[in-house]
């Protein structure tokens, strides 16, 4: 007779994004649209000297990272109204820094 073959491993670990909650309609909507934001911002950094670019891209993502982890739906509208009104700021600026050269 043949020793049965044990198994002595463990299941492979659960990925993470498995162990978070499912995000809402909503979340996943205004999800994209932060993303939006953030890749038009980035964008509007093109042409612009590269240490100046360098340090706005650099801006945008401390801005962005502090409020990453912001679950509360309407604190993240406001944010996102927010941002667009800054990023049409940072795009006006750059306009006119453009005609006066």
């Amino acid at each position: 007779m043949r020793p049965a073959l044990i198994l002595s491993h463990r299941a492979p670990p659960v990925p993470k994004f498995f162990k978070k909650e499912s995000l809402t309609l909503d979340h996943f909507l205004t999800r994209g649209r932060v993303i939006s934001l953030y890749r038009q911002i980035l964008r509007s950094t093109k042409g612009l000297d590269k240490h100046d670019a360098q340090e706005l891209r650099a801006w945008a993502r401390s801005d962005f990272e502090r409020a990453r982890h912001e679950t509360d739906l309407d604190k993240i509208k406001a944010l996102l109204s927010s941002g667009k009104h800054q990023m049409h700021n940072l795009q006006s600026s750059i306009t006119l820094a453009h005609a006066k050269k």
